[in-house]
């Protein structure tokens, strides 16, 4: 058996860990849309004058297309209406020197039914052309106006609000569970055990090639530990505890990588990251070590699939090899 399956338990008050939880995905999902807002706007900005000429070049194309589906249809609608006054001429009803009246045409009412199924079929072309001419036309009018810099402002500071909320409700969620994994004993070191199997390919603290040999320290601290592994492989809890969290980062500026939260005893806490964007875990529920709580993905800023593996003793970082 690769891993145990998780159990539903959940941590406090089902109400109190059911309304935290609403909060984070409400939360999560406001932060979501403002920066595919802001993405949006910040391309619009950076793009305007080229996106502008292709819409301009897009709507002349459209605009093409449509005269000429406009054009067949009004020759089809008269060749019809010619071929239904030819009808009615040859088949009025007039006496003979026999005293027979020749009235049918099946030849020609043939080609009056084929005239008009071609004649509703370019209408049907051309309907589909003025929608693309006025769909056009919107994308144009859309990237007329150059995004402000205060209507990104404005994305930003929605998005910094969603990012607050989604941080309360995770330091929410992080003392419901911690007072409920307080009861599973002290943890220590020997509790711990690597999430998932692989090669260390960059470990905790200063690497050397950031180090600053004049200041003798490194611009860059890391503050977990990668483990290589391949895509899609499972993730599994470090320890018995309790899910805090599982969803997009608010703590990203950029790329949101997709992360785990689980509370240990002993105040101790581990942080999965880059995981591939799918819950395996919801807030509240209770893992024991062995649990799947995610899978290797690529999210958030990585040059390639791994697991960043954070832990943390009483709000402050240590390292996991050693915790």
């Amino acid at each position: 058996v690769d891993a145990a399956v998780a159990t539903p338990v959940e941590a406090g008050s089902p109400s109190i860990t059911a309304g935290i939880r609403t909060r984070q995905l409400n939360a999560e999902s406001a932060m979501r849309r403002a920066d595919k807002q802001i993405a949006e706007l910040k391309r619009l900005r950076h793009n305007h004058k080229k996106l502008l000429k292709q819409a301009k070049k897009q709507l002349k194309k459209a605009i093409k297309k449509r005269d000429k589906a406009r054009a067949k249809a009004r020759k089809a609608h008269l060749k019809l209406d010619k071929l239904r006054l030819t009808l009615a001429r040859e088949t009025r009803v007039r006496p003979n020197p026999k005293g027979k009246q020749a009235t049918d045409k099946p030849a020609l009412r043939k080609q009056v039914r084929k005239a008009s199924k071609k004649a509703q079929q370019l209408d049907k072309k051309l309907r589909v052309a003025e929608r693309k001419v006025d769909t056009a036309r919107e994308r144009k009018q859309s990237r007329w106006s150059k995004p402000t810099r205060a209507r990104i402002a404005r994305r930003v500071a929605e998005r910094e609000r969603a990012e607050d909320k989604l941080v309360r409700a995770i330091s929410a969620m992080r003392a419901v569970t911690g007072d409920r994994a307080g009861r599973l004993g002290v943890a220590s070191g020997k509790d711990l055990r690597k999430p998932v199997r692989g090669a260390i390919s960059q470990p905790y603290g200063c690497p050397g090639y950031y180090l600053n040999p004049r200041h003798g320290s490194c611009r860059h601290f890391h503050d977990g530990l990668d483990i290589a592994a391949p895509k899609g492989r499972w993730v599994k809890a470090a320890a018995d505890g309790y899910v805090a969290y599982a969803g997009y980062s608010p703590w990203d500026s950029g790329k949101r990588a997709w992360i785990v939260i689980t509370v240990h005893a002993g105040g101790v806490e581990s942080i999965y990251a880059h995981l591939k964007p799918v819950r395996k875990v919801r807030a509240g529920q209770r893992v024991e070590r062995g649990d799947v709580v995610g899978n290797i993905g690529m999210t958030g800023l990585t040059s390639g699939p791994h697991l960043h593996w954070e832990v943390r003793r009483n709000g402050r970082q240590v390292d996991p090899e050693r915790a």
